[in-house]
């Protein structure tokens, strides 16, 4: 099977959607997920369920972001639009998304020490995509660049 850069995006798209699916699952589900792990966990007391729950839910906005700008991301690259002003904007608005969304999950260890693993897995991406949008502007300014050379 030859492997294509349509093929590619078009298994980045179809990821992206089951990750949006799994995101709203987890959304409507939250309480009884939050329940369900409380039960289990010997480490957590049922009193935090409802910080958790708020925990979730605040990191679910940013995340949300996230996965609307890189959509429009992959189907910008899939129009052959790359390095655009318009692609560095969403690469540093998933950027923030990503540090907010650790800073959230910093912010909620005192209840549960365990929230800065994902704290700081966030902002590892969140600097990883700064780094990317820093690739992407250099680039469009040497396009640009480019454009204008006869």
């Amino acid at each position: 099977m030859n492997w294509s850069h349509k093929r590619s995006i078009f298994l980045t798209k179809i990821c992206i959607w089951l990750f949006v699916a799994g995101y709203l699952l987890v959304l409507a589900a939250c309480p009884f997920l939050v329940q369900s792990f409380l039960c289990y966990s010997s480490s957590a007391c049922e009193e935090q369920s409802i910080l958790f729950i708020i925990t979730l839910y605040a990191c679910a906005v940013p995340v949300g972001i996230i996965l609307f700008h890189l959509n429009q991301l992959v189907s910008a690259i899939g129009n052959e639009d790359i390095f655009t002003a318009s692609n560095i904007r969403r690469l540093r608005v998933i950027s923030w998304m990503c540090g907010l969304t650790g800073l959230f999950c910093f912010f909620s260890m005192p209840y549960y020490l365990s929230w800065g693993i994902p704290g700081c897995c966030m902002i590892l991406m969140c600097l990883l995509i700064r780094v990317i949008k820093n690739v992407f502007e250099r680039a469009k300014e040497l396009k640009d660049e480019n454009d204008f050379t006869i």
